[in-house]
Formats: C-alpha cells, structure tokens, sequence
C-alpha cells in the first residue's frame, strides 16, 4: 500500500505539465509511463490478494481479479471496469511501449489518476473494516 502510495505521489508530480511538455521531454514520459505502470501493477496485486484471501475465484488473467470484485459486490461494476480498462493500459505500456500514444499517457494523467487514488480508498476501506471487526 505504501508503494501504491509513492506512485501516485510520482503521478501527482507530473500533472501540471502541458501536453506539449510531455511529449518533448522523453525522460518526463519515460517516469510517468513506468509510475503509472507501477501503480495499477500494485492496485492488481492488491485486488488478487483480496480475492486469494476471500476465496472469491481463480482469476486467469489480471482483469478477472476486478471481475471478481464486481460479481462480489465488492466493487460497483462502472468502477471495476475503470480498472479494467486500467489494466490494459498497463499492459499497452509494457508490451507496445514502442507505440504509446502520449496524447492518451496525458489524459490518463489529466483524468484517470483518480482511479488509483479511489482504489487506495477502497482498499483502506476494507484494511480499517477488517481492524475495526478484530
């Protein structure tokens, strides 16, 4: 959680940049393509712990771990396919990182980061129910 924490703080760092900044200084994009690779890599971990811990399934691929939260009720079906969409983001950063759109890097920046902050929510939500339950 405390390194989900650091990458959004990263993430954080680099909003006030215009796209035109983005694009002309690679190092720039290079740190925010690997924080927000980071990040949602933490968020699907964290989200394939929680459906280890309550048996919620077997996921095969990382997306069914937010699958399996919608079908739980665990997370509302519009916010669960967010992170999905998340994910193949991530996995357009890692496996096209050749090809990445720098116009659609800055929009995740500009209007997705949100997502990772409320997923943290969420998890530290069910962190402070399960102390509170002890």
């Amino acid at each position: 959680m405390q390194r989900l924490e650091q990458y959004i703080n990263e993430l954080e760092k680099h909003r006030p940049v215009t796209l035109e900044m983005l694009r002309n200084e690679f190092t720039r994009q290079l740190a925010v393509e690997w924080a927000f690779q980071a990040a949602i890599e933490s968020c699907t971990d964290i989200a394939a712990h929680l459906v280890s811990v309550y048996q919620l399934g077997h996921p095969q691929e990382s997306r069914d771990v937010y699958q399996f939260l919608i079908d739980t009720g665990y997370l509302d079906r519009p916010f669960g396919q967010a992170m999905m969409a998340m994910v193949g983001f991530r996995n357009r950063l890692v496996h096209l990182y050749w090809d990445v759109d720098v116009e659609k890097l800055y929009q995740y920046l500009q209007e997705d980061l949100k997502l990772l902050r409320q997923f943290r929510d969420f998890t530290l939500q069910i962190i402070t129910a399960e102390e509170d339950s002890d």
